[in-house]
């Protein structure tokens, strides 16, 4: 029974080894290998030393710190597949490298035998009481090692290189392949403002930089509209009209280890069209003439732009008398009103006539969405053969559905319902409905 123990244990430790192994295999596969090499001594007359044969061993100490520390950047960042000197000593002694032997020979060998994908080595020289930290960063292209990156930077004592990693690691490679976390310093929405027609959708540009003003690496970004009845946006910064009026976007973004302090901001404003024209037909009959009546109509619909307020300066002295406000002055409630109606694009002019036989003039506000609007106004409407016949106000109510054509065009079918109040008494009231088909026209 031990025996049988004893050959399942050993069972199962083999599927758990086989099953890491495959699993560092898959990690490992499509990743770039890099070999992260012992650093060289150079004096200060730029010679190659032997750091094993001189006296004290801070240099050899330094020079096996500053590839670990490279190398363990390098596997916290994820992305590639990380080897150093210490991994692969027994292959490494098979070149046989002389202590005078250059990086870039190093680095050719290496690459050409099909051990790395990249290598990284460096150089550590003493200038008076300065320490000179270099590396660089060798890839094989045309089957010949090249240099594609490379940075320095100085200590003020040896013992102070080892602080040096992080920025070496940070010029070594490119700005997309962002080794090293950096903090996001600041946020930018592209363009700062954006006007879109009614149900149009636009892609915002968003970058995100570092406090040297460089672009940070594969930010993740958060937008969030102020009013997601009017402007929507999604995960990936495209914005939509949903109604006309003003939201404000705010991005944000973060990374890994650091989110922007101050966010980004844009203002969006939906427009609704400006001009339309309409064609279509009574269904119920006027009067006593046969068939149905067709009308043709036009919709103007302004819309203007908020000025802000203008600041004036205090008065020394109180007025003789009180001047009634905003609040308080009947006037200005009305015009407040039809102005936010003029601003946000709610009011619509309609002019319908019939070829030579009637005219009628309405205000409608209209409530629009991106799939259809509804509106209610009142007009007046006379006759233009006939001036004794039946004219009056009319209440008029209307209810539409849009099809975009393109982002400036949208194909509208609308029904509507007309009560007419005749002026006269000799006339009841009457009601008539209708449909029109037409086009819209967006700035």
């Amino acid at each position: 029974m031990r025996r049988v123990y004893k050959l399942f244990a050993l069972l199962l430790l083999l599927v758990l080894t086989l099953g890491a192994a495959h699993q560092y295999a898959q990690a490992s596969l499509g990743r770039d290998r890099i070999v992260v090499l012992d650093f060289l001594a150079l004096d200060e007359q730029g010679r190659y030393i032997d750091t094993l044969n001189i006296e004290g061993a801070d240099m050899t100490n330094l020079s096996r710190v500053m590839s670990q520390g490279i190398a363990a950047r390098l596997v916290q960042y994820g992305e590639f597949d990380v080897h150093s000197s210490i991994s692969l000593s027994q292959e490494l002694d098979q070149f046989g490298f002389a202590y005078d032997a250059s990086a870039w020979e190093r680095a050719g060998a290496i690459l050409s035998s099909g051990l790395a994908d990249q290598v990284i080595t460096g150089s550590l020289t003493m200038l008076q009481n300065t320490a000179v930290v270099g590396v660089q960063r060798f890839e094989l292209q045309h089957g010949q090692a090249q240099l594609v990156g490379s940075a320095m930077n100085t200590a003020s004592r040896l013992a102070d290189a080892p602080n040096l990693v992080d920025d070496l690691v940070t010029g070594l490679f490119p700005a997309d392949v962002q080794v090293i976390e950096r903090n996001i310093e600041q946020v930018f929405a592209v363009p700062g403002q954006v006007r879109l027609n009614l149900g149009q959708s636009k892609q915002i540009s968003v970058y995100a930089l570092d406090a040297m003003g460089r672009p940070i690496a594969n930010p993740q970004f958060l937008f969030f509209s102020s009013d997601e009845s009017k402007v929507s946006v999604d995960e990936n910064g495209v914005v939509r009209g949903l109604q006309p009026g003003t939201s404000t976007i705010t991005v944000r973004a973060i990374s890994r280890t650091t989110r922007s302090g101050s966010p980004a901001t844009m203002n969006v404003t939906v427009l609704p069209p400006t001009f339309g024209v309409r064609v279509g037909t009574l269904l119920t009959k006027r009067g006593d003439q046969e068939g149905f009546p067709v009308r043709i109509g036009l919709r103007l619909t302004p819309t203007i732009d908020q000025k802000g307020s203008q600041s004036t300066s205090p008065a020394l002295t109180p007025p003789a008398e009180a001047i009634p406000t905003e609040e308080t002055n009947p006037l200005g409630l009305i015009s407040s009103f039809f102005g936010s109606m003029l601003t946000n694009g709610l009011m619509t002019i309609d002019l319908d006539f019939d070829p030579s036989r009637e005219l009628f003039v309405s205000f409608s506000g209209v409530q629009r969405s991106s799939g259809g609007y509804l509106g209610t106004g009142v007009g007046y409407v006379t006759p233009l053969d006939d001036f004794e016949a039946q004219k009056g106000f009319v209440l008029r109510f209307t209810a539409g559905t849009q099809y975009r054509a393109t982002n400036r065009m949208s194909i509208p079918v609308e029904a509507v319902v007309d009560a007419i109040f005749p002026t006269a008494s000799a006339f009841s009231p009457t009601f008539r409905i209708g449909i029109n088909l037409g086009l819209d026209l967006f700035p």
